[in-house]
């Protein structure tokens, strides 16, 4: 019981008293383990269960995930974000097809993803003698004639004892490359003098615009590799949409008959 007349000295206590909040909790070791990156490691096949090579994975609603199978079919992602993930697997001759996988916080998960065969009739097309005295690299050969930039054949190649697609281009004067996290190779970035911003190079696979990196390919599958550093050395039939791209890289793979 407190007399009646030190209520008013209490009130006067408590009006001086500093406020004490409630604090958030320090960060523990569980709370890291639950946002740490998982890995995702799996194989591409067909309906037979035969490894399919050179198919395309990304992420659902994002441009940060991309990789190519192997000559097996197989690959590895790390640093996926943890739950919930919606992959996208396409090849040519398949059907494209999604595919959701929940993901561990700092687990390596293993996964098989099955494409089924499409077949597309196409129409008839009439062939000349004189197509057969056209070769598949005609138009590399042109460029490489008449066009400034930088040229690598099969022999240049050879003489570098390049392994991956970037140890091609290492010392193409203006050529940088950047460490990818992960180890999962390096990606070209073109310098165009001191402040510029960097340049993200124009990838194409048979002059066909191509949304991945040069380390997707292997020394040993390219057969030809044509470099533009800077606006002015593009070829125009490279740039008809006028986006204007600041550089591109041109990655023609091996002819099948000369391949061992």
């Amino acid at each position: 019981m407190i007399p009646r007349g030190s209520l008013a000295f209490v009130a006067a206590v408590l009006a001086t008293a500093p406020v004490v909040r409630a604090q958030q909790p320090p960060l523990t070791d569980s709370t890291r383990r639950d946002s740490l990156p998982a890995v995702l490691i799996g194989k591409v096949t067909d309906s037979l269960g035969i490894g399919l090579a050179g198919a395309e994975l990304t992420l659902f609603h994002s441009d940060k995930v991309h990789t190519i199978t192997g000559d097996s079919g197989d690959f590895r992602i790390a640093g996926l974000p943890p739950g919930t993930n919606v992959f996208n697997v396409r090849r040519l001759g398949f059907e494209p097809a999604s595919f959701t996988a929940l993901l561990k916080s700092g687990k390596t998960h293993r996964a098989t993803l099955k494409l089924s065969a499409t077949a597309h009739e196409l129409p008839t097309v009439a062939v000349a003698d004189t197509a057969i005295k056209s070769h598949w690299l005609d138009m590399f050969d042109r460029r490489r004639a008449t066009n400034p930039g930088v040229f690598f054949n099969r022999a240049d190649i050879e003489r570098k004892s390049a392994r991956m697609g970037t140890d091609i281009v290492r010392n193409v004067p203006g050529i940088r490359l950047i460490p990818v996290r992960g180890g999962s190779g390096n990606k070209v970035t073109m310098t165009r003098g001191a402040g510029a911003r960097p340049c993200y190079p124009q990838m194409f696979y048979h002059n066909t615009p191509y949304s991945g990196d040069l380390d997707d390919f292997i020394a040993e599958d390219i057969e030809a590799l044509e470099v533009y550093v800077g606006v002015s050395e593009i070829p125009p039939e490279l740039d008809k949409g006028g986006r204007g791209i600041c550089g591109a890289i041109v990655v023609w793979t091996r002819d099948p008959k000369k391949r061992p």
